[in-house]
């Protein structure tokens, strides 16, 4: 059997249906998954099964926040029984996993954008039939285990964002097991974040048995790993006491010439006063590469993890899976005139505007993001008498659309969220702003179909990547965005003959955001479009080029050709295959 790259992930983002994620990190996993299917990369994915996956946003009368969680239904989503157990030691027991296999088709799209961008790079011989990619899942509710143990995965991210120990140990001893129970040789392993790093703890055990010392051991592990490092947010990392990792070293290891402390040590940081076992410290110091997913983050990264010695750090920018993010009307976004880009993109408008309750000739600016604090949910709304003038223009009418949950455990998230449903209320912004609960995949398309804005206003610095913005570039939007992220390598200013591809929020505060709506995004926009609704006479002189199309293309042109998921997963393959 061909030898496969394992995938590894504790989201992965392929339908509503299946809510085994949160956010970007299962989105990027999910295009992967996609990508490899249209290339033939021998790419198969890991996770756990949620049986409830994450939770479902409903706001009640007075605008709070509820969260409430539905049973996944296996046969709905496609999921096949593998009919295989494994055995994971916890401390003092034993967890049973049973294995699921999904398999991931490529999306069927006219004219694939990213394909098309790169076909005059492909030669003959590589063209291939696609095959799906395989996305195994993994899950505890077993009457081989007790019930307290067939919960525990139950929920994704139901109490904190970072997994809690029995999580990672299920994710990452599983991985190792399921892939070697079902046959499949493993060449490299590539951990998306640190959720699946006791994978690392696994496969040295394998070695510890062989007979090889711990620093052999450890020498094999990291030829084969590849780690992928994303948010710089402190919650994010899996961190654990000495008092709850050491048990788990001391049942993993036992039979073996080795001390749970040595194993402890490789994990150890100190933060703050601190001491704990880090999965992500522990994981850099056991892969023979760690990326960065932006140029921007790269630097970040350098900062944040710069004490690990001999950190073998370089990046990948996070890219798109085009053909699942398209609207149908701008499939054919390269091959369109003018008119035809504009009627195009207003029909992709007109086809949700009602579900979205919005006017598809007006302006739409879409924000749709998780509620937390670095994201800045409320920016645009820190002068509602500033943005009702902006958005209540009857000559030149502006929608602002908003959706994003914030997490159950995060309550000052949740009063963001408040805030903004608080507003929408407000006589003053006639209705203008519109807050769409529930924020899914669907509703995402939706908002990037709606929008000719996608508005971003991370704290510079936090944001390792994003990728919806990416998204909106293939919707026929333009960015406009704080210079974090992938944006910060992605903006082009306008200088001389070279035309702008979107706007920089810069400095990143809320001034700043306004006085670009009022002065550059609004008058440019309304201008493109009066010309184009002018008289059939003067209609015959009209410059189809018109600057809010030209940037529009020129987004495309700069931005769809590198944030997409092929130049990303070939920049991968060689970090899979050096």
């Amino acid at each position: 059997m061909e030898s496969k790259i394992a995938y590894l992930s504790s989201e992965f983002a392929l339908s509503d249906d299946l809510p085994i994620y949160a956010g970007g990190l299962g989105i990027l996993a999910a295009d992967i998954l996609y990508q490899a299917a249209d290339d033939n990369v021998p790419l198969v994915g890991a996770t756990l099964f949620y049986r409830e996956g994450f939770f479902k946003q409903q706001i009640d009368e007075q605008g709070n926040q509820k969260h409430y969680y539905e049973k996944i239904d296996t046969e709905k989503v496609g999921l096949v029984d593998l009919d295989h157990l494994l055995e994971i030691p916890f401390p003092n027991r034993k967890v049973y996993l049973k294995i699921w296999k999904k398999d991931v088709f490529p999306t069927e799209q006219p004219n694939n954008q990213t394909t098309k961008l790169r076909e005059s790079e492909l030669q003959p011989s590589e063209a291939r039939t696609a095959q799906p990619a395989s996305l195994y899942l993994l899950d505890a509710d077993l009457p081989e285990n007790s019930p307290t143990d067939r919960k525990l995965a139950y929920r994704l991210y139901e109490r904190v964002w970072a997994p809690h120990v029995d999580h990672d140990l299920l994710l990452g001893i599983g991985s190792v097991k399921l892939f070697r129970q079902l046959g499949i040789p493993i060449k490299t392993w590539h951990i998306n974040d640190d959720h699946a790093s006791f994978n690392i703890l696994e496969r040295l055990r394998e070695y510890l048995g062989s007979g090889l010392t711990l620093s052999q051991a450890r020498e094999k592990v990291k030829a084969e790993t590849v780690f992928t490092t994303h948010t710089p947010v402190g919650g994010a990392e899996s961190k654990f006491s000495r008092q709850e990792i050491i048990p788990v070293f001391t049942a993993l290891f036992a039979g073996l010439n080795v001390n749970p402390e040595e194993i402890y040590d490789l994990g150890k940081r100190e933060l703050e006063g601190e001491e704990f076992f880090s999965l992500t410290v522990f994981a850099m110091r056991h892969a023979r590469t760690v990326n960065a997913v932006s140029k921007k983050h790269f630097e970040v990264a350098k900062e944040l993890w710069g004490f690990i010695d001999n950190l073998p750090l370089t990046y990948i920018t996070n890219g798109v899976y085009s053909p699942r993010w398209t609207a149908p009307e701008l499939a054919n976004f390269s091959n369109l005139s003018d008119t035809d880009l504009w009627n195009a993109k207003l029909a992709a408008k007109k086809r949700v505007s009602s579900k979205l309750k919005l006017d598809p000739n007006a302006l739409v600016l879409a924000w749709a993001k998780r509620f937390t604090q670095y994201k800045q949910p409320l920016l645009l709304l820190s002068d509602l008498p500033r943005l009702a003038q902006i958005l209540n223009n009857p000559e030149k009418p502006v929608y602002l659309l908003m959706s994003g949950k914030a997490h159950p455990e995060d309550p000052q998230g949740q009063e963001f969220v408040k805030t903004v449903i608080s507003a929408t209320h407000d006589p003053r912004l006639n209705r203008h702003l519109i807050y769409v609960p529930n924020y899914n995949l669907g509703i995402a398309r939706d908002l990037l179909a709606a929008s000719d804005v996608w508005i971003n206003t991370p704290v510079p610095g936090w944001e390792a990547s994003g990728t919806s913005g990416m998204k909106a570039v293939f919707n026929g939007a333009l960015n406009a965005s704080t210079l974090d992220g992938w944006w910060a390598e992605g903006f082009q200013p306008e200088a001389g003959k070279q035309l702008a591809n979107g706007w920089a929020i810069d400095p990143p505060n809320a001034d700043a955001l306004y006085q670009l709506l009022e002065e550059k995004i609004v008058p440019t926009y309304f201008a493109s479009k009066t010309r184009e609704a002018s008289s059939a006479k003067s209609r015959a002189s009209f410059d189809r080029r018109g600057q809010w199309l030209a940037m529009v293309k020129e987004a495309f042109a700069t931005c769809g050709t590198r944030f997409n998921t092929k130049r990303m997963l070939e920049e991968y393959q060689k970090l899979y295959f050096p």
